[in-house]
């Protein structure tokens, strides 16, 4: 796989990978860090921005475009400067597959390269989340060494999220 930040010349492909998501009925885009409700070119200068500088409040982050022969797969976010107080909330990594490529093995790659990522940037512990429903998400996490840590009602969702902690 080839991942790379977002560019703008990506906004027709991104806009079609939103499009598909809406068409399997999911009213969010996992890892899009508010895409669906950015302009684009600011959304793309956050994110070339959050990598090189960081964002006072969420600190240094990463979002790639994750292409398999040149289709758009999903994305997959890596906040590695992440404060504890919203790693507890958001984790250190987020993934999100297009519906059409699921149950193909992409999030498990995906997920090593966040943790290789991680572990580069001199993280020896990660917190990953996800919803208590989603369990092919939850068996990617497991397969990746994630041990369940802690479950709680979503403030948001009114769904369990669990969190899973890998040791890298």
């Amino acid at each position: 796989m080839i991942y790379r930040l977002p560019e703008i010349s990506d906004k027709s492909i991104l806009q079609e990978y939103m499009q598909e998501h809406y068409d399997n009925k999911e009213n969010s885009v996992s890892a899009s860090l508010g895409l669906p409700a950015s302009e684009y070119t600011d959304w793309v200068e956050k994110i070339q921005r959050n990598s090189l500088v960081g964002d006072e409040q969420w600190g240094k982050s990463l979002l790639y475009l994750c292409f398999d022969n040149n289709k758009l797969i999903g994305l997959l976010s890596i906040r590695y400067e992440l404060p504890e107080n919203l790693t507890k909330i958001y984790g250190d990594i987020g993934y999100g597959v297009r519906p059409s490529e699921r149950n193909k093995g992409y999030a498990t790659t995906m997920l090593h390269y966040a943790l290789s990522v991680c572990k580069e940037k001199g993280m020896d512990n990660v917190l990953l989340g996800c919803y208590k429903d989603n369990l092919a998400s939850a068996a990617t996490i497991k397969k990746s060494g994630g041990m369940l840590v802690n479950e709680n009602d979503n403030y948001k969702e009114g769904r369990v999220s669990q969190y899973y902690s890998i040791k890298l």
